[in-house]
């Protein structure tokens, strides 16, 4: 979703799949300013200003007489700044025109307002189910991940997909391929992470014969592998910032042109992304586009950790065992409990990884159930693929730095976050994933 555009996916990709014109409720608050605690439910179009009738009037000076249009949709709210004098500010960026569908803050002069969805009177209507797609799972966590998904594989409105490494974004963002009207067509995965960065362009839009070095012949890009169907950009906040605008115009123009080549071709594609970064705090950081940001998190959707629904370790691990060839293994009580106390730094990708080392070794030690907050290092990275190692490393190395960082700056987040060299809301996230407090 860029800054101009007035949809969240190309016209193609909205015909495919337009939500229930019911749609989600939402409710505008006046949070700070000298309005604040004012709120009203948003039915239809409300108007924003010092002087406007019938809509939401602010009485603070810095806001201009007509400041924002807030109008109600099936896949959201559609925020439009309609000329104003200090314009209208999110996550650090000037905005002229977004559609969210989930919550979202907006800064007009000194005021602040927020835009929350109420909660659905069905919200508990959907069959309770164990499983979306190959994605598995029974706690009350899952319950509500798959009930959103479920809605949302209707559209063809983009997904952001966030959450640890491991937690098996993949397999969602494939079901709900599966469960869309797109089901038929391409389902393209694109590993943003493990593509050579000066090689990015090229794998997502194609390239021409001889437009570089080792460009021996035409090439497909992925988006156009996709057209008609869904794209996974996986691990998406490690695109590069020159490639980002390029990406989000093709995005918005629904247009692809190969490296080396003049000529455009239609591509009609839905975009599910994924990343274990959080995106708010690298948008704040100069390193992701506010733009390019609201146009993947249309619908934002957090994939909870392993240690969030531990109730759903035995069903995995059963599952697990039978995907082996083993359906006969004896999960016993004890083995269950040890299972369940431990914390799964590496997810549910590190629980199949244990059933493997099971089967193929008889090793059915664990590290002892610790808190989330000691530092785990990865045991064994020999059967893993170059790109899961890389994780498990990347995932202790974090960890072990920040413990260190927060004793040597007993407990100041400020300090770490100038001695890391990290925005202070990066740093927080941090801290919030990896189950480490401090103060300060």
């Amino acid at each position: 979703m860029g800054a101009s555009s007035t949809e969240p996916l190309s016209p193609g990709a909205l015909a495919e799949g337009r939500p229930d014109s019911r749609g989600p409720r939402f409710r505008v608050v006046v949070e700070t300013g000298p309005d604040a605690r004012r709120e009203l439910l948003l039915e239809g179009t409300l108007l924003v200003g010092t002087q406007v009738e019938g809509g939401l009037q602010l009485s603070d000076p810095t806001v201009s007489r007509v400041h924002l249009e807030l109008q109600a949709r099936p896949e959201g709210v559609r925020v439009r700044d309609v000329g104003s004098r200090n314009g209208t500010w999110s996550l650090g960026v000037r905005i002229h025109e977004v559609t969210v569908a989930g919550e979202a803050r907006f800064s007009l002069g000194k005021t602040t307002l927020l835009v929350v969805p109420e909660a659905s009177d069905d919200a508990g209507a959907l069959t309770p189910r164990t499983a979306f797609g190959r994605a598995l799972g029974q706690s009350a966590a899952m319950q509500r991940l798959f009930g959103v998904l479920e809605r949302t594989a209707r559209s063809s409105f983009s997904v952001l997909l966030l959450g640890e490494t491991g937690t098996g974004k993949e397999l969602l963002a494939e079901a709900l391929h599966q469960h869309s009207p797109r089901a038929a067509k391409p389902f393209v995965i694109v590993d943003c992470g493990a593509v050579v960065p000066s090689l990015i362009e090229s794998e997502l839009f194609g390239h021409a014969k001889g437009s570089f070095t080792g460009a021996h012949a035409d090439r497909q890009g992925h988006l156009v592998n996709a057209h008609g169907g869904t794209v996974f950009l996986d691990e998406v906040g490690e695109l590069p910032l020159e490639l980002q605008p390029k990406l989000l115009r093709v995005l918005e123009s629904g247009t692809v042109r190969r490296v080396g080549d003049n000529a455009t071709r239609d591509v009609d594609v839905r975009v599910v992304a994924a990343t274990h970064r959080d995106l708010k705090a690298e948008v704040a950081a100069g390193r992701f586009r506010a733009d390019l940001y609201y146009r993947l998190a249309v619908v934002p959707v957090r994939v909870p950790a392993l240690r969030e629904r531990a109730e759903d370790i035995p069903l995995l691990a059963r599952h697990l065992f039978e995907q082996a060839g083993h359906p006969d293994f004896p999960l016993t009580d004890a083995l269950v409990q040890r299972l369940v106390g431990y914390d799964w730094p590496g997810n549910v990708r590190e629980l199949r990884n244990f059933v493997h080392r099971v089967l193929a070794a008889g090793d059915v030690d664990l590290p002892d159930a610790q808190p989330v907050s000691t530092v785990t290092a990865p045991r064994d990275l020999s059967g893993l693929t170059f790109k899961e190692a890389k994780e498990q490393l990347v995932e202790a190395f974090t960890r072990e730095y920040l413990t260190v960082l927060l004793v040597k700056c007993d407990n100041n987040i400020s300090e770490v976050a100038r001695t890391a060299g990290l925005a202070r809301s990066h740093v927080h996230g941090l801290l919030h994933r990896y189950g480490l407090k401090a103060g300060g």
